[in-house]
């Protein structure tokens, strides 16, 4: 065998054509939605605009400000009311990403179940030959990581909604499910965040008030003064070492552990103090602060993460002295679980491991296909999430399910009397709890049996959509952001769906064909 000088030297090709890949059938499924639906670019095109208004009406501001600081020519007036991103126009600028690409990035993004600057989605967008493709025929190059994360991020939740409705109408148009059949179940999500405990938050709270206070200067503030304050930090965090070095240690006391806490709690009490002072002080500097709009913006929100911050080091150190030093059981509301995520809570589902995350509530039709989604923030208990999601399921689908399908979590009086009223059928919920909320009759009835029978199927989307798109884990924080999230991956598990049903309808259609032949 001999061995070329230039092993990735280009080679000349007359056609190019993409292989009949996975990626393939789901774009082509995606464009065909997207053909089909033409008022989702209309939408993805507003919220671009609304996006753009938003920079316009910054720029202009500080374009103003750096005016008002200028001599002005005699007769020039410089405008005083201030810009509304709302009633502005875009002007004819550089080009911009047309609508069409965004959406598919939207979908994209699903897809692959991460950012677009994670390695998997960044290895994908330089190697595919599907993608390559796909941009020649467009004519565009593919944009940068950056560009297409602002862009995809600037499709409101509301756009993304819009998609998953155009998906349904879509199924009803090709007969591919009926929705008579709804399965409700809810799983645990993986927040971006660790593992929570009072001595870690304390420190992480601490390290980012001085890390904040120390970039003030960027914005013409004097940095927060804290020399003392580095000292408590330093000692908190040797403690809180200490603390997480001896979990699980036999010979580790209660006593041992809470003067540790009572050491901590100490230094935090001596931060608290001396940072409150500092942001007196500091809250006045940006109040008188001269800088450029944007600037100023900048340096509003770190005011604003740092006393944030300063009152959640409050609430864990009051949370802490009554949990550890008091012995006394905080409830989980008054509980600071993440210096990142303010809206995870502790998700436990059965016997399985407690995650700090979201318990996002799916939908599922008889077919296999996500008809709703909804998270609510914390662990919501699964009885009160039943009528929302019902609700919307009739909305988007435009069926009133005949058959309904739930576990022992949703069993509760209302529930059952809600789905009666709204002309469900069998009103199945598994259980001891739904058992006694059936009849005797019901209960052994045919239908009701095939109904729990049908539980399965919800598990099998569960195990699907977190393997196959990452459904189990975000990388988003902040319960608008990851709602966004998942959504996006409901949206790439239910075009995968619909692929495979066209793959199989054009299957039986050709196998009828060589019959008839």
């Amino acid at each position: 065998m001999t061995f070329p000088a230039t092993p990735f030297a280009a080679v000349p090709t007359l056609l190019l054509v993409p292989p009949d890949s996975d990626l393939r059938l789901y774009l082509q499924e995606a464009h065909q939605l997207v053909i089909a639906e033409p008022a989702l670019l209309a939408a993805v095109e507003a919220d671009l605009d609304t996006h753009g208004k938003r920079k316009k009406a910054m720029r202009l501001a500080d374009a103003r400000w750096r005016a008002e600081r200028s001599r002005t020519l005699p007769g020039l007036a410089v405008p005083s009311d201030p810009f509304d991103p709302v009633t502005l126009t875009l002007g004819a600028g550089r080009p911009r990403t047309p609508a069409y690409v965004v959406l598919m990035f939207v979908l994209l993004r699903g897809y692959t179940g991460g950012g677009f600057k994670s390695c998997d989605a960044a290895t994908l967008m330089l190697e595919s030959i599907t993608l390559h493709v796909f941009f020649a025929n467009l004519g565009l190059a593919v944009p940068g990581a950056s560009t297409l994360t602002e862009l995809v991020n600037a499709v409101s939740n509301d756009t993304r909604s819009l998609v998953l409705d155009a998906q349904v109408r879509q199924i009803l148009r090709e007969q591919w499910d009926d929705f008579d059949t709804m399965l409700q179940d809810s799983t645990a999500v993986e927040g971006n965040t660790v593992w929570p405990s009072d001595s870690r938050t304390m420190v992480a709270l601490v390290e980012r008030i001085l890390r904040v206070g120390a970039s003030l200067p960027r914005f013409g503030m004097t940095a927060l003064e804290a020399p003392k304050v580095r000292v408590h930090y330093a000692a908190m965090a040797s403690l809180d070492r200490e603390l997480d070095l001896s979990k699980g240690r036999r010979d580790t006391r209660a006593r041992t552990r809470r003067r540790r806490y009572k050491k901590l709690l100490s230094h935090a009490h001596e931060v608290h103090g001396r940072v409150a002072i500092q942001l007196t002080r500091i809250k006045a500097d940006c109040a008188l602060l001269v800088v450029a709009p944007s600037r100023r913006a900048l340096a509003e929100r770190a005011v604003q993460r740092m006393r944030a911050d300063h009152e959640a080091l409050a609430q864990v150190m009051d949370t802490c002295r009554r949990r550890v030093l008091d012995d006394e059981k905080v409830p989980m509301a008054d509980k600071v679980l993440s210096t990142s995520d303010p809206d995870v809570g502790f998700i436990a589902k059965g016997q399985r491991d407690v995650v700090v995350g979201y318990k996002p509530q799916l939908a599922r039709s008889a077919a296999g296909f996500v008809t709703s989604m909804q998270l609510p923030r914390g662990n919501a208990a699964d009885s009160g999430q039943l009528k929302p999601m019902f609700d919307e399921v009739v909305r988007r689908t435009g069926v009133r399910p005949k058959v309904v399908s739930l576990d022992d979590g949703y069993a509760s009086a209302a529930n059952v009397a809600m789905l009666r009223e709204a002309g469900v059928e069998v009103r199945s919920i598994n259980g001891s709890k739904g058992k006694k909320l059936t009849s005797k009759r019901d209960w052994e009835s045919e239908a009701y049996a095939e109904a729990r029978d049908l539980r399965s199927a919800v598990e099998s989307l569960m195990f699907t959509i977190k393997q196959g798109f990452t459904f189990g884990v975000v990388a988003r924080r902040g319960l608008s952001n990851v709602y966004g999230e998942l959504l996006e991956k409901v949206l790439a598990y239910n075009l995968c769906r619909m692929a495979r049903a066209r793959l199989h309808r054009e299957a039986d259609m050709t196998l009828d064909d060589a019959i008839a032949a």
